[in-house]
């Protein structure tokens, strides 16, 4: 178990500071079109602070028509980059 701890080092280069990884919950905050909302990103980038190596976001749609259920974090255009962008930087940092 103290393995949990040391970084997990991928053959491409990436790396993460530990091997605690939350997994992609669906948790219905993004907006009505899919743009990020502030509860999204705060809620996200809280778990990345609490000090998972690896945060995944919930599940994305790529087209308008393709939304699987209200609040779902949307993928599909440009309407979307600040918003994900914002996101990947929060998690990041």
């Amino acid at each position: 178990m103290k393995d949990l701890f040391q970084p997990l080092n991928f053959s491409c280069g990436v790396s993460l500071k530990n091997r605690f990884m939350l997994a992609p919950l669906t948790n219905t905050q993004s907006h009505t079109d899919g743009r990020l909302s502030d509860d999204e990103y705060h809620w996200l980038t809280m778990r990345a602070e609490g000090g998972f190596g690896l945060t995944m976001t919930c599940a994305a749609h790529v087209q308008a028509v393709g939304q699987g259920f209200p609040g779902q974090l949307g993928v599909f255009g440009d309407e979307h980059l600040e918003g994900l962008s914002r996101l990947a930087n929060g998690i990041k940092s």
